[in-house]
């Protein structure tokens, strides 16, 4: 078979040469369209927002992106490039797409392309035939334009996208390296640096205020810092959020917005707060407000001003510690640990709460735990306004504990405490704790002397009691009986001629114990004392004195020393039997003019009691005519005419009857106060030994019990007869009438004053006897002068012999 024709080889072996560049021209004008496009959106989507206020895509977005673009390339080169060039163009496939393009051929170039291809078998046609076909064939191919098989316009299409984009891109590589390096590192690279905008702002982090133990000083707020875009704060602070901007290369923006969400879904923005002027180079805003003041779920915030934005800073929030239990152990101070009662000091643990006391001078702890581990406890002591050394804080090794001592306290105190976490995070409110003090009180002791008075005798025995009380118990207790002796004639004077007080000669402690209830009793025998004290304690003669005074203490060592009390001083005069009879026959004569004007006074409630009687009778008949205008008077006006006068005089004889009352009341207490004098007076004379069976049954059996008699008996019927009388008065038709009851207390208060008649003349028969003492007294005196003289004129006598 002969060989395709040259010029028709030619034709066929160009055609297939410009097809396969066609498809490279065409993959390559895809692949350039999508890698130009593709740079190019992510370029506005990655550079639009920044310019916006927005943020860069970020890199798995980027990671997307350059993914797609990855896939869409090996897609295309497969699809487009490989895959086309792969597949054959043979020969007859060309003849026919030139036969296609150029009708005129009329198959012969088909024809002949066919016919002559190799392994060709079984065809019917004569040589002459073929011959002719390849000559028609070549002839007609010299006017075959192969531009009109190709479409041009894809590639056109393609090259009017990729022409502009590639202009574009080499314009802003050489306008612009380093943002279009930029550019391709973050779309290509995948890197992170930003794209440079026209402000610039930094975190600088939250201003927290410092909660301090000391509420006078207001130390500065700290800086907690962001790491890594996250913060933690403590649930319930309040915040300040600061940022800065650059000033010196790039624009200060006029507001800086701050957007937040929390983790409730609670979303919000607010601007803030420009502060002062550039300072160093940067403009300082702040922010304070929600969601950072009272702080209680965490949040995310972000910044915004100008193109330049702080995105994706967190704030979590975190528990602050927090105290849960407080206990109070405290360790009693050694004057509260009585010796014998075990060998320790008593401690005590209780739970901390509201109006807690303490006792004074107690070692006192407090032992806190925490909820969370601590790293340190901030403290302070108040004791009033007074801020004293903060006691040594303990933390357990866990953290989870701690304990502060007080070793001596002696004043209400208030412990601040101020915990913090090993993370930083400190408790939002100081904790406070009062610690009130129960002092110790000084003891208190009363003495009081029973039947004694201000004189006694060299013999005298003085009963003391009273009451020696403390709060803890009492260490020593007793009484000091110091003595003073009888005074010269003539006074020490010093050295100015001042008149010296007299001191005391001698003194003797004598103890006393009270009772549980802190009551005691003591009698203090002087002749005993004078006679038993191994001349130690000398009674002073007529004319001196002694002191009696109470003293106690307790067991308070605190700053050694303890508190002591001591009662009135008694100072008692020591007077011979003689005189102290004297002073106490004064005494009963003063008693006789009390009951003297007794009776006077009882005789003048008599006749009050006599007036009132006939006035009394006279008030019936008045309530009978009451009675009958009563029946008569048909209008009220007539009636209150009528009762007007006798309610008037009604009244003022109930008044009358009140004042006889009072009196009645006041006698009885003026016999119960003689009589108890009388009481007085005897024991005086018991106590003081000078008293005699004949005189105690004369001023008791014949004075005291008769008073006391009168008013039991008669005197206290009198006072209830005054008290039915004037309970009766209103009623006129009772019976007796009171009247009747008015002479019936006339009578009785005729037999007190009998009564108490027959008992002053009995005084007064005492009052004489002891005028026949005193003469006796007197005579004795005389005597005893006598005999002194007497003495003294045999001395001088017997020394004149000598002379």
């Amino acid at each position: 078979m002969a060989a395709l024709d040259p010029q028709l080889r030619a034709l066929l072996t160009s055609l297939r040469s410009r097809v396969r560049r066609y498809i490279v021209a065409d993959s390559l004008l895809a692949l350039l369209a999508v890698l130009l496009s593709a740079f190019w959106i992510g370029l506005l989507i990655d550079f639009v927002p920044v310019r916006l206020g927005g943020t860069e895509m970020p890199r798995s977005a980027r990671t997307v992106l350059l993914l797609a673009v990855g896939a869409g390339v090996l897609f295309l080169l497969a699809r487009l490039l490989i895959g086309r060039l792969r597949r054959p163009l043979p020969d007859d496939s060309l003849a026919l797409l030139v036969e296609r393009h150029h009708p005129h051929l009329g198959g012969r170039l088909v024809t002949a392309v066919q016919l002559q291809r190799e392994g060709r078998s079984g065809d019917a046609h004569a040589p002459a035939m073929l011959r002719r076909v390849h000559e028609e064939a070549a002839a007609a191919v010299g006017g075959v334009d192969s531009r009109r098989i190709f479409r041009w316009q894809p590639l056109v299409q393609k090259a009017w996208l990729v022409v502009p984009l590639g202009l574009a891109t080499v314009l802003f590589a050489a306008l612009s390296p380093s943002a279009f390096g930029r550019a391709a590192g973050r779309l290509l690279l995948l890197s992170d640096a930003p794209w440079p905008r026209q402000a610039a702002l930094a975190m600088v982090g939250v201003e927290l205020p410092v909660i301090s133990v000391d509420d006078s000083e207001s130390p500065p707020p700290v800086l907690v810092e962001f790491v890594d875009g996250v913060l933690r704060l403590p649930r319930g602070s309040s915040g300040t959020l600061r940022v800065v901007a650059r000033a010196e290369d790039a624009v200060v923006p006029e507001v800086c917005t701050v957007y937040y969400i929390s983790d409730d879904g609670t979303r919000g923005q607010a601007a803030m707060r420009r502060v002062g002027r550039v300072t160093d180079g940067y403009q300082s805003f702040l922010f304070e407000g929600p969601p950072l003041a009272g702080l209680s779920e965490s949040v995310t915030i972000s910044v915004r001003g100008l193109d330049a934005r702080l995105d994706n800073f967190r704030i979590e929030v975190v528990q602050p510690p927090a105290l849960t239990t407080v206990e109070v152990v405290t360790t009693d101070p050694s004057y509260l640990h009585v010796a014998g009662e075990g060998s320790t000091a008593p401690i005590r643990r209780v739970n901390y709460q509201s109006g807690l006391r303490v006792r004074e001078g107690a070692r006192t702890q407090l032992v806190a735990k925490s909820s969370v581990p601590l790293g340190r406890v901030d403290a302070r002591m108040l004791t009033g306004n007074t801020s004293v050394p903060a006691p040594e804080v303990s933390i357990s090794a866990d953290g989870t504990e701690f304990s502060l001592t007080i070793d001596d306290i002696r004043q209400p105190a208030t412990v601040v405490l101020v915990p913090e976490d090993r993370d930083g995070i400190s408790a939002q409110v100081p904790y406070r704790y009062f610690l009130g003090v129960l002092l110790d009180e000084k003891p208190e002791i009363e003495m009081r002397l029973k039947g004694i008075g201000t004189a006694v005798t060299r013999n005298a025995r003085i009963p003391v009691f009273g009451t020696a009380t403390d709060d803890y118990g009492l260490a020593t207790a007793g009484i000091t009986l110091s003595t003073i002796a009888k005074s010269d004639t003539t006074a020490p004077t010093d050295e100015h001629g001042e008149p010296l007080p007299p001191a005391a000669a001698q003194e003797i402690k004598l103890p006393i114990r009270p009772d549980r209830d802190g009551e005691y009793e003591l009698a203090i025998d002087l002749r005993e004392l004078g006679g038993a004290a191994g001349g130690k304690l000398t009674i002073p003669e007529p004319g001196g004195a002694i002191n009696l005074l109470a003293e106690v203490s307790d067991r308070y060592d605190l700053d050694g020393r303890n508190h002591r009390a001591a009662s009135q001083l008694y100072r008692l005069d020591i007077l011979t039997p003689e005189n102290l009879l004297a002073l106490l026959e004064r005494r009963e004569l003063a008693l006789r003019a009390r009951l003297e004007q007794t009776i006077e006074e009882t005789r003048s409630m008599r006749d009050a009691i006599m007036v009132l009687t006939p006035e009394l009778q006279a008030l019936l008949p008045l309530d009978a005519d009451v009675g009958e205008g009563q029946d008569a008077t048909e209008g009220g006006a007539g009636l209150d005419e009528a009762a007007e006068g006798p309610e008037r005089e009604r009244q003022i004889l109930r008044l009358r009857t009140q004042q006889v009352g009072l009196q009645a009341n006041k006698t009885s207490e003026e016999l119960q106060g003689i009589a108890a004098s009388l009481d007085d007076l005897l024991e005086e004379m018991a106590n003081n030994r000078v008293d005699s069976v004949d005189r105690s049954e004369r001023i008791g059996n014949g004075v005291r019990d008769p008073l006391r008699q009168i008013v039991a008996g008669d005197l206290e019927k009198l006072r209830q007869q005054i008290v039915e009388l004037e309970n009766r008065m209103t009623q006129a038709a009772a019976s007796p009438t009171p009247a009747e009851r008015s002479a019936a207390a006339v009578q009785t208060a005729e037999q007190v004053i009998l009564q108490l008649t027959a008992v002053l003349e009995k005084m007064l028969d005492l009052e004489s006897y002891n005028e026949i003492l005193d003469m006796v007294r007197e005579l004795i005196e005389s005597q005893d002068g006598l005999i002194q003289e007497t003495e003294k004129i045999r001395k001088r006598s017997v020394l004149d012999l000598f002379e």
